[in-house]
């Protein structure tokens, strides 16, 4: 398939996404969201992808939605109606990369504002550029952030930050944004990309069923009592057992030798 605002590539086991609107800062229109969500769908079906990046320019890496698309049929158009019509397959393409089973990475410099925040926040981890300004700004423009923003950073960061961000519509930093838990790494902008890849790699020699086990069961379990959660817990765990890469890491672990995974 040729794409035409993203850039979709593979190397060495890794999906790489970088977007590719750099005269619009890379801000989300339905062309862009639909590109994103069929090349995760192509990651996500790959046996030789372990793990995928997505990432933008070093002056943006999406600086939220494009107003030209939300105004495309004129001002009038901003009706309560169309715009939950726009917003939910947005949040469907969101929600996909939440949960998709292979390790996601958020490679973040320049303006990370509105939906590109919300796309990363989706994301398992995050690598920020130390320029990256990161920001939720629609109280602006008299609204809210609506696909996940409120709910995803405050399960993060915690309600009291999170309300700061939201409802002041005020950047912040990447250090601060690091210090806050919101990001893993904080580098210069010219080793964004290799950090990321580096981390990516990490995923090519460890058990790719166990990684997407361990990410449902943690995202599923953070929302759940703790009773349940640890239940949840227990089930993952247990069924572990029964995989070629469970027995492959004791004997490799016994042999004093790397384990080699099959992802089965």
């Amino acid at each position: 398939m040729s794409y035409h605002t993203i850039l979709y590539e593979k190397e060495e086991g890794t999906a790489l996404i970088t977007f590719n609107r750099p005269e619009k800062r890379n801000a989300l229109n339905e062309q862009m969201v639909n590109e994103i969500d069929t090349a995760l769908h192509d990651a996500e079906v790959d046996s030789e992808i372990a793990a995928i990046i997505l990432t933008g320019g070093p002056k943006s890496f999406i600086s939220g939605t494009d107003m030209d698309f939300l105004l495309g049929d004129g001002e009038e158009a901003l009706t309560p109606q169309r715009m939950y019509e726009i917003h939910h397959p947005t949040q469907a393409v969101y929600r996909h990369l939440s949960i998709i089973r292979k390790p996601t990475i958020a490679a973040m410099a320049g303006y990370a504002f509105g939906g590109g925040l919300e796309l990363a926040l989706c994301c398992d981890f995050r690598i920020a550029a130390e320029n990256t300004k990161i920001g939720t700004p629609e109280i602006k423009l008299g609204i809210l952030p609506g696909a996940g923003g409120t709910q995803r950073l405050a399960r993060m960061i915690g309600i009291t930050k999170a309300k700061e961000l939201v409802l002041t519509g005020e950047p912040i930093l990447a250090d601060e944004a690091y210090q806050l838990g919101l990001l893993n790494r904080v580098v210069p902008v010219g080793e964004l990309l290799n950090e990321a890849r580096a981390f990516a790699q990490k995923f090519r020699t460890l058990p790719a069923f166990a990684v997407a086990v361990g990410k449902a069961v943690l995202d599923t379990g953070i929302n759940m009592g703790l009773k349940d959660a640890l239940e949840l817990e227990r089930l993952g765990f247990s069924m572990l057992y029964s995989t070629e890469d469970q027995r492959e890491g004791l004997k490799a672990f016994l042999e004093k030798r790397p384990p080699r995974f099959k992802g089965k």
